[in-house]
Order: C-alpha cells, then sequence, then structure tokens
C-alpha cells in the first residue's frame, strides 16, 4: 500500500504568538483534518512538561498529548474500517524523566485502548489486507523512537519487551525505515528519496519516505534574511517550493516526480502542510484501488459558452495514467493552454463511465476509482441486447457513440469529429 503521512503531525498546535512558531509549525491543521485529509501515518513527537506530556518541536510547545490522542480515537470511532500508524518519539534533546515516559505511554493505553494492534509481528502487519485487520476493531499501531534508555519507575525497568507486552508499542528501530534528509535543497531530495525506496522497500519494515525540506540557517545572508523577517527559512515556504510550479504551464516538482517513479515501491510518504498538497495526496491514495482505463478522451480548447470542436487526446491522456491506476495530468503542461474542456470515457471494475472536466492553465486532474464518483462521473448503461447507442455527458462535453465489438466484451468508443 501507499500510506499519505504527515511530519511533525503534532506541531499544528504549537502557538502562532509564540517566538519562531513559523519555523516550528510544520501543519496547518489538526490530527483530526489531517487523517480526514488522507494521512494514515502520523509523526507525534513529546516531552515532559512538569506534570504533563505536551507535543515538542525543539523547544516549542505545543498541545496536551492526550488531546491529539482523543483526535485519532475519535476517528477510528467514527471511520472502523481505517487504519492508523502512528510514530511516537521522544523529542531529541528535551527533558523527558521516566515518570514523564510512564504517563505518557498510560495515556496512549487509556485512550486507545481497544483500537490497539498488539500482535509483535511487522512481516504480519506488513502482509495483511486492512479489511482483515480491521476485525475486531484493532486500527491503531504505535511504534516508539527513543522511549527506552534509562527508564525505570519505582524498580521496575520499562523494557521493550516490558512495554511490547504489557502495552502493546513497538520499537520503531525495528519496524520502520524513517530517514531524515536535513537538507533546503528540492532535487537532492528527490534524489535521496528515489535512492531509499529502491534499496530499502520490501526489507521487512515500514518505510517512510519523508519528502520534507528542512529548515536551516546556513550562512550570514540566511540570518539576515531572518532578522529581516523573510520567510524564506520556514517551513511553509520550503514546502512550496516542492507543491507550486515554478512557472505558468510547468508542474509542480512533486508531481513531475511522482509521475515518473509512481511504479517504486513507496509505503508510506510523509509530508509537511497535508492541506497544501491535496493532488498528491489523492494520487498516493487513487494507487491504491483497481485499474483506471481510459478509452476514450477528447478536449475542447476556448470558451465552453460557444460551439468548438473536438479532438482526440486518447494516446496522450492514456500516457498519464500512473501504476495503471490514477489518471494525474497537469494540463497547462501537457495540453499548453490556459482553458478549455476534456471529455472521458472509462473503465472501472467492469463498468464504463462518462466524465466532463473545465479546466485552466494551472488545473491538476487527479481522477481514480476512490474519487471518480465525487467528482461527478456517470456510469454509461450498456443494456443487454443493445448493440450500440450514444452518449451525451452534458455540460458542453463531447457527444459520444458506442458500440459493441465484433468478439468478445468490449465495447468500442468513437465520437463525430471535424478533423
Amino acid at each position: 500500500m501507499v500510506i499519505p503521512g504527515t511530519h511533525d503531525s503534532g506541531s499544528y498546535s504549537i502557538d502562532t504568538f509564540k517566538l519562531f512558531s513559523a519555523v516550528g509549525r510544520a501543519q496547518n491543521v489538526t490530527v483530526v483534518e489531517q487523517l480526514h485529509r488522507g494521512a494514515r501515518f502520523l509523526d507525534l513527537r513529546i516531552a515532559g512538561a512538569g506534570k504533563n506530556v505536551n507535543i515538542f518541536h525543539g523547544c516549542l510547545k505545543g498541545s496536551l498529548f492526550e488531546r491529539v490522542l482523543d483526535d485519532i480515537t475519535l476517528f477510528c470511532h467514527d471511520f472502523p474500517g481505517e487504519f492508523v500508524i502512528i510514530h511516537v518519539s521522544a523529542e531529541y534533546q528535551r527533558p523527558f524523566t521516566p515518570v514523564q515516559k510512564k504517563k505518557a505511554l498510560d495515556i496512549m493505553k487509556q485512550s486507545l485502548g481497544d483500537k490497539l494492534y498488539m500482535e509483535d509481528d511487522v512481516n504480519k502487519l506488513l502482509t495483511t489486507p486492512v479489511k482483515e485487520l480491521v476485525v475486531g476493531g484493532k486500527q491503531v499501531c504505535v511504534l516508539l523512537k527513543r522511549m527506552y534508555d534509562d527508564f525505570e519507575v519505582d524498580g521496575l525497568k520499562y523494557t521493550e519487551s516490558y512495554i511490547t507486552n504489557e502495552y502493546g508499542f513497538f520499537n520503531a528501530d525495528k519496524w520502520l525505515e524513517n530517514q531524515w534528509y536535513n537538507t533546503r535543497n528540492v532535487d537532492q531530495l528527490l534524489e535521496w528519496n528515489l535512492d531509499e525506496v529502491k534499496t530499502k522497500t520490501k526489507k521487512g519494515k515500514f518505510l517512510n519516505n519523508q519528502f520534507v525540506l528542512t529548515p536551516g540557517v546556513g550562512g550570514i545572508a540566511d540570518v539576515a534574511r531572518l532578522v529581516a523577517g523573510f520567510g524564506t527559512l520556514q517551513p511553509v515556504y520550503l514546502a512550496n517550493a516542492l507543491y507550486k510550479p515554478p512557472r505558468k504551464h510547468t508542474t509542480a516538482p512533486i508531481h513531475s516526480f511522482f509521475a515518473k517513479n509512481a511504479s517504486e515501491g513507496w509505503n508510506a510518504i510523509s509530508v509537511d502542510f497535508i492541506d497544501l498538497c491535496p493532488a498528491l495526496v489523492s494520487l498516493m491514495v487513487g494507487m491504491n484501488f483497481s485499474d483506471f482505463d481510459v478509452v476514450l478522451a477528447t478536449v475542447q480548447y476556448g470558451n465552453p459558452n460557444f460551439f468548438r470542436p473536438s479532438m482526440s487526446v486518447t494516446s496522450k491522456v492514456q500516457s498519464h495514467i500512473v501504476r495503471n491506476k490514477v489518471l494525474f495530468l497537469n494540463v497547462g503542461r501537457d495540453f499548453g493552454t490556459n482553458f478549455g474542456t476534456l471529455t472521458l470515457a472509462y473503465k472501472v471494475k467492469d463498468k464504463y463511465f462518462s466524465i466532463v472536466i473545465h479546466f485552466d492553465g494551472t488545473s491538476v486532474i487527479v481522477l481514480n476509482e476512490y474519487n471518480h464518483i465525487q467528482a461527478g462521473s456517470k456510469e454509461i448503461v450498456i443494456e443487454d441486447g443493445i448493440e450500440e447507442g450514444s452518449v451525451n455527458p452534458g455540460g458542453g462535453g463531447t457527444i459520444m457513440t458506442w458500440c459493441k465489438a465484433e468478439e468478445g466484451d468490449e465495447i468500442e468508443f468513437d465520437f463525430d469529429s471535424p478533423f
């Protein structure tokens, strides 16, 4: 499976009025909204704060840990068919006493309770379909990082085996490959992640590829920008270098990357600011569903309020279906136009559908089994005993014709073209 994830998932809760909060926040929306937007891998950094356990990013303190856990529990209750992996790490170089660590374990156990996946077998988890994992309400797997050292409370040592047996939490070092790339260079980040997925996938562990550009101060020029209030060192500024096209009729770097490398063995893919990259998340989710077969594609350029001739772009559109499962089309780059109308006829699970999509030069079209009905597609009903027919998809789209093939069960589509 390809699993969307969020990096530093709890950092949304850092108060925006705190000094340097813009550098510390890696997410704009709450954990429950991250889950609603498709995230199923969460990266939570925690440390002690007096009698409490809080979210931390460096020295910046966020919300109480239990509030984030309550959001996860609420989501699992509302969506019993979903499975979530939580990577919980003690924030690096933050005070975290054994008593505070025990409290963190206790509140996770109390909050997640019977939702916890507790079988100490990463291979079973990697190979079991989600619908079988969630039978009996087991929806959450907790992986721990930097939680075992010097951990003794009231004479009891909280070893890895004890925590696994008593709480059902597992050692992330044994279950997860999770490389952090400390870089602000987009090309370098993409290259390193590609090398990682090629060398470490299917090695008996979860693989989390972090598509995250890291803020940092690299010299006097960066210090001057920081003092002057420029945002170039903020995570959101860096994330947009991945998510936004550098110029008109081009593609966002991360879109180009996955369009070219979608067939690799991706597992979890973590990003900053999940609300800023909906097309990427939709692509990742769609890779887990059925084949998406475009049988006819036409385009009409220009104003949809006037008659415009249609032309076939079937082969071009088919070339942008990744993994045979997701249509991933950047219209401005791929069609080189400012606006127009795309009409599709396609097949999903032995049924045919049509859809009309009005686009402009910035549109990114992501269509798959999971989202195509929500996007406005309509089923093309092929009745028994009827050999041919026509389809008017409406909305200014191309009127198509269909007929049954002379041999087999396939349906052939065409349209009246003036060319």
